[in-house]
C-alpha cells in the first residue's frame, strides 16, 4: 500500500542536507596505509590514521578513521570519527560516521550521528540523528534513530523515535514505526506505518489515600470506651 504525502505551496522548501565530502589527505602525523599495503592482524592506537590499502583485522584508535576509495577494512572500526569512501566488513562504533558516494558499509552501525552519501547495508542501533542523502542508498533490517532525515532511498524496518521526515527526493519502503512524521511533496512511503511506542513505558503508580490520623486515634478511643464498660 503507497502512502503519497505533499505541503501545502507556502510551506518552505526543505533545508538542503549536506552530502559528506571526499575524505582529504591525512593531517600531520597521522599514520596511513598505503595502497600498496595490506596488514593481517589487528591495529590499535592513538591519534589518527588514514587507510588506503587493506586491513584484515579490527581497528582501532581514539581520535578519528579516514578509509579512503581504495581502502578495505575486514574487520570492525572503532573510533571518535569515521569516514568511509572505501569499504568496511564489520561493526563501525563512533560518534559521528560519514559516508561519502562511493562509501560501503555492512554489519552493524552503533554511531550517535550519521550522514550518508553512499551505500549502507546494515543495521543501525538507536542513533540522535540520521541524514540519507540524494545517492544514499540502505537496506537495514532495523534501523532505529531519534530524527531520521530521507533525501535518498531507505528500504526496511525504520523506527523514528521523534520523527521522520522524507524530503522531496526521499524514498523509504518497508516498514516504519513513528512518533512524528513529515512528507514533502515527492516525497514516497511504501509499506506500513505504526505509531511508535517505547517497549518500556513508565506507569503512573496512584498512591491509596490512607486514614487520617485523628480518625485512627477516634477509633482507638471508642474501643477503650467499650472495653472498660464490659469490664463495668
Amino acid at each position: 500500500m503507497a502512502f503519497f504525502g505533499s505541503s501545502s505551496k507556502n510551506d518552505k522548501p526543505a533545508p538542503s542536507t549536506p552530502t559528506p565530502s571526499a575524505p582529504k589527505a591525512p593531517k600531520t602525523g597521522a599514520a596511513t596505509i598505503t595502497g600498496c599495503m595490506e596488514i593481517l592482524g589487528n591495529v590499535k592506537g592513538c591519534g589518527s590514521i588514514h587507510v588506503d590499502g587493506k586491513i584484515h583485522g579490527d581497528l582501532s584508535v581514539d581520535d578519528s578513521v579516514v578509509i579512503g576509495k581504495d581502502g578495505v577494512i575486514n574487520g570492525d572500526v572503532k573510533a571518535k570519527k569515521v569516514v568511509v569512501s572505501g569499504k568496511v566488513n564489520g561493526n563501525i562504533k563512533c560518534d559521528t560516521l560519514e559516508v561519502t558516494q562511493t562509501g560501503h558499509l555492512t554489519d552493524t552501525i552503533d554511531a550517535l550521528k550519521i550522514v550518508s552519501d553512499g551505500k549502507i547495508e546494515a543495521s543501525i542501533t538507536n542513533c540522535e540523528s540520521i541524514q540519507i542523502t540524494k545517492n544514499g542508498n540502505v537496506q537495514t533490517p532495523k534501523m532505529m534513530g531519534k530524527h531520521i532525515i530521507v533525501n535518498g532511498n531507505i528500504e526496511g524496518n525504520v523506527i523514528a523515535t521523534e520523527l521522520l521526515e522524507i524530503n522531496k527526493d526521499g524514498r523509504v519502503k518497508g516498514e516504519m514505526q513513528v512518533k512524528k512524521i513529515k512528507v514533502s511533496e515527492g516525497g514516497l512511503m511504501l509499506g506500513t506505518m505504526l505509531t511508535y511506542e517505547p517497549a518500556n513505558p513508565v506507569r503512573k503508580v496512584e498512591k491509596k489515600e490512607s486514614a487520617p490520623e485523628v480518625a485512627k486515634n477516634e477509633q482507638a478511643t471508642s474501643l477503650q470506651e467499650i472495653v472498660k464498660t464490659k469490664e463495668k
